[in-house]
Parts: structure tokens; sequence; C-alpha cells
């Protein structure tokens, strides 16, 4: 019975639900922002991202289980630990892909499912391979993080270039970057280890901290940008967006400070994700108002 309830949590955390969760939510946002009530549609939408989310995840994992071996932050997940085989894990990967997919195209459109799959391709034949490649390889790997919004909106019936998606997603490319280069302040000399190249062997961890500032100030702009447009028009919550994007500034003010703990980046990690999390509240309900 224990064997049988362990090899489930390792399918659990096979499919790190708790990060895709967030993932299918800004798909969710972005239909809800074109059409503004619930929906049989809506929701099914939504879990098609989701599984095709992660489905995109399981493969990252079966690419890279060399690497996550070597670092001890990843070798006790399911794969590199050897709790799950690859072929099942694989198996897996197609199930989500395939069944996310159909979903998608039945409670969307053809094209909402298509640029999901172009998603996956994105994420898994372009951003992971240059991973290995260039320590920048999050910028144009940041565009997976642009696309769920597009496939709700696409989904709903939106254009592919109009005013409301563009921007969202525009934030949501931006947001990307920063959260990944916390992420290295703290495991930087891992992936270094595992022959990942990472932006601490180009830059002094100062210069990185500065940069992920630089991005973290970018991310705010983009959001205020939803305000300045008219894409956000209740006073009340651009005034709610214009007090959290100030706070968020601050607080990512003291990054530059010397003395900071590894530990203590897990900190900035999540409230920026916090204040992302706030921002799609802030959509939807000025969705609801207006």
């Amino acid at each position: 019975m224990n064997d049988r309830v362990n090899k489930i949590k390792d399918y659990f955390e096979l499919t790190k639900l708790k990060i895709m969760i967030p993932v299918s939510l800004t798909g969710f946002t972005g239909y809800f922002i074109y059409k503004p009530h619930l929906s049989q549609e809506i929701l099914f939408t939504s879990t098609g991202i989701l599984l095709m989310a992660i489905s995109s995840s399981i493969l990252n994992q079966i690419q890279e289980v060399e690497p996550d071996g070597k670092m001890v932050r990843t070798q006790s997940r399911p794969l590199p630990a050897a709790r799950i085989k690859l072929k099942h894990a694989f198996i897996l990967f197609l199930i989500n892909l395939i069944v996310g997919f159909f979903i998608i195209y039945a409670a969307g459109n053809l094209k909402a499912a298509l640029i999901g799959l172009l998603t996956v391709v994105w994420y898994n034949g372009v951003y992971t391979n240059l991973k290995r490649i260039t320590p920048f390889a999050v910028v144009p790997g940041a565009i997976t993080g642009a696309l769920p919004p597009l496939i709700g909106w696409v989904a709903a019936g939106g254009g592919l270039w109009e005013k409301h998606i563009v921007f969202i997603e525009f934030l949501f490319f931006t947001g990307q970057i920063p959260h990944f280069w916390l992420l290295i302040l703290r495991y930087g000399e891992e992936y270094s280890r595992a022959g990942i190249p990472s932006l601490t062997t180009v830059f002094n961890r100062i210069q990185v901290k500065r940069l992920t500032f630089t991005w973290v100030v970018t991310s705010v702009i983009a959001a205020l940008f939803l305000c300045y447009f008219e894409i956000i028009q209740n006073p009340v919550i651009i005034g709610g967006m214009v007090i959290t994007s100030i706070l968020i500034v601050w607080k990512f003010f003291n990054l530059l400070k010397p003395g900071i703990e590894i530990k203590e980046y897990r900190k900035y990690s999540a409230v920026f994700d916090i204040y992302f999390l706030l921002i799609l509240i802030f959509l939807i309900s000025d969705s609801l108002i207006n």
C-alpha cells in the first residue's frame, strides 16, 4: 500500500502541478478578459492549457534527466532518482499533450490548440536546448510565458494582435526573466557544475542583482501600461495597481543591498509571484466591473 502511495506521489511530483496551475490561470485570465463570464468552455480551455503545460514540464524533465542528476536541488526528482522509468514518463507526456490539445480544440478552436502546441515546441525544442548553449537562453525562452494568456484569448474568439492581449503578453514575457534570474542567484553554481551555462559565470553577483532589478522594473512598467492604455479602467483597481507596483519596486530595491543570504532570494521569488497573482486578480476584477 505504501509503495503505491509513494508511486502516486512521484507521478504527482513529475507533473509539477503547483507550478502549472498558475500557468493555467493566465490562460483563464486571457479567456475571461475577452468573455467575462464563467462557462464550460473557459473551464475546459483552462484544463487543456494545464494538461499541455504538464506535458511540456514532463518532457523537459526527460530532456534534462542527466544534469538534474548532478544538482543537489533536483537529483531527488523522480526521473534522476530512477523512481519512474523514462518510457513511463514519456507515455504520460504524450497523454497530457494529446488530451490537452484536443480539449483546447473542442472548447475553443484549432488556432488556440496550435498555439498551445507551439508553446510546447518552443519550450522543449528551442529554450531547453538553448539553456545548454547560452546563459541568456531565458530571454527567448520567456516567450513561453507570454503564450498561455494568448491561448485563452484566442480560444474565446480574440485575434492575435489585439491591443489587450499584446500588452498582457508583453507583461508575462518580461516577468519570466527576473523570475529565472532569481533562481540563478540561488543555484547558479549548481547549474555550472551540471554543465549548464549560468549568468553567474558571466557577471558577478552584484551585476546579476542589478540586471534582475532592471527587469523587475521593466515588468512593473509593463503592468502599468495596462492602466495607461485603458486595458484596466476602473479607478480603484488602477490605484491598487499603482500601490502594489510601488511596493514591489521598493521591495526589490533592497535586493541591491550587500549581505543578502542565498536563502533570502526565495522570499523575493515568492513576492514576485504574489505580485503577478495580484495582477491577474486585477485584470479579472476589472473585466467583471466593466
